[in-house]
């Protein structure tokens, strides 16, 4: 027993030198690199930012390793919109040393505020394994990096839209040349802009003119993820409605835009367009007789007679085509507008149910998300763009918690908002007013007031 003892003691004695040495011996490199790059570092306002996050295994590193999560970056100061681009990228990289696997992650960021903003980077969580024991540790955080935002430039009337490319374009059902008076021909008008969600891209207002009506539908939205960021697409249905035979004058779109490559202003045009429409068979038909040519001698008193028997019976039948055809016509527009009204009905309801959805859960983005449909739903072209234009259209208390809502999506310290009152507010909104009949909504009411109520 002494002797083992003693075989131990020496045993010990002869390992120290070594476990000393490796004490000293410095940590194990981290098994990953993170690299970040921002593609400018002074944008302007509301433009396309590319944030591209790179994760490289290090080279000659031998402790083992596999990502767990890769941590957003994170807003410290200003205000901006992110969302991810598409999916996770692998490649391999081969530098002068070895050959690396490379992971890669890109987003779009749009500053909302001028200047300074401050973005934590993005961090790697990883899962490691060094003598049979397993660790989690993170890539250690970087410094902020800094953007200086750019104020709008002095613009020309319109809405500001930042982007690389603007192209407008437009399609028919049917080849024009077929315009009908009275019957609606489907116009397509689309925009598609590099470098912006298709949800910012700005409505097309295709106007009317003295004798041809545009009735707009729901816009469809497409985006696509390409090497140099976003490319949103905008495709807005209208219906053209001719009113009567003849020349049809569809006068030209114009689109401005800043061009953040060139830094200069740009207009994007779908040049004037004339087209004939043809008179509807009523319209056609619906022309008085001449009184016809007696070529027998009558009585003095028989020629004013057949005379004004056959102008009595030319203009009644003239009077009866017009009212055939204003009836067509008018059934035809009350059609198309039931259709619209109640198919607008539904997408009030629906927005309407996501905002309570939101306000039960106290998500505060998916509210103002929910409102802002709704508002566009509602109001249709001459829908708030944003929660304080709402809250204007709202008025009292409705405005306050608008600003609260607003506070707690953007301002550097989140505060408190009451879902209630917006939800009261959406379900009793103001009235649409039209020109014809003042105070009348185009909806009915969606939760009808209980006899004596008000408000």
């Amino acid at each position: 027993m002494v002797a083992l003892r003693a075989g131990y003691a020496l045993a010990v004695l002869a390992a120290m030198p070594l476990l000393a040495a490796k004490a000293q011996s410095p940590a194990a490199e981290p098994p990953f690199v993170v690299r970040t790059e921002l593609s400018r570092h002074d944008p302007w306002e509301r433009s396309q930012v590319l944030y591209t996050v790179r994760i490289f295994r290090a080279s000659g590193s031998r402790q083992y390793g596999r990502i767990r999560r890769l941590h957003d970056p994170i807003l410290l100061q200003g205000e901006a919109l992110m969302e991810q681009l598409g999916t996770d990228r692998e490649y391999n990289f081969r530098s002068e040393d070895a050959e690396s696997l490379v992971l890669e992650r890109r987003y779009a960021l749009y500053p909302q505020s001028v200047g300074e903003i401050l973005l934590q980077p993005a961090s790697l969580q990883w899962i490691g394994e060094e003598f049979g024991f397993r660790t989690r540790s993170f890539i250690p955080d970087a410094e902020p990096q800094r953007l200086e935002v750019r104020p709008v430039p002095a613009p020309p009337p319109g809405r500001w839209l930042a982007a690389r490319d603007v192209r407008l374009w437009e399609e028919f059902e049917r080849e024009p040349i077929g315009l009908v008076a009275g019957e609606p021909m489907i116009r397509l008008i689309g925009v598609q802009v590099e470098g912006q969600p298709a949800r910012q891209i700005p409505r097309i207002d295709p106007g009317d003119g003295p004798n041809f009506r545009h009735f707009s539908e729901r816009a469809d939205y497409e985006e696509t993820v390409t090497a140099a960021g976003l490319v949103g697409v905008r495709r807005q249905r209208v219906a053209l409605l001719a009113l009567r035979g003849g020349e049809v004058i569809l006068p030209a779109i114009r689109l401005n835009w800043w061009n953040t490559a060139d830094e200069r202003w740009e207009t994007a045009e779908l040049p004037q367009r004339i087209l004939q429409a043809q008179a509807s068979f009523e319209q056609g038909a619906a022309q008085p007789l001449a009184a016809p040519v007696q070529a027998v001698p009558l009585n003095d008193w028989l020629v004013p007679l057949l005379a004004g028997g056959w102008l009595f019976t030319g203009l009644a039948w003239w009077i009866s085509s017009r009212i055939i055809a204003n009836r067509r016509l008018r059934g035809s527009l009350l059609s198309r507008l039931s259709r619209d009204s109640g198919g607008r009905l539904a997408r009030v309801r629906e927005h309407l149910g996501s905002l309570a959805a939101a306000c039960r859960s106290d998500d505060a983005a998916a509210a103002e998300k929910a409102l802002l449909a709704w508002a566009r739903a509602y109001w249709g072209s001459g829908a708030p763009r944003n929660l304080r234009q709402l809250g204007d259209r709202f008025g009292e208390p409705a405005a306050t918690e608008c600003r609260r809502l607003d506070a707690a999506l953007y301002a550097p310290a989140a505060g408190s908002w009451n879902p209630a009152v917006l939800l009261q507010a959406a379900r009793r909104p103001p009235p649409v007013r039209t020109p014809g009949r003042p105070g009348h909504s185009g909806l009915p009411e969606l939760w009808p007031r209980k006899p004596g109520e008000s408000g």
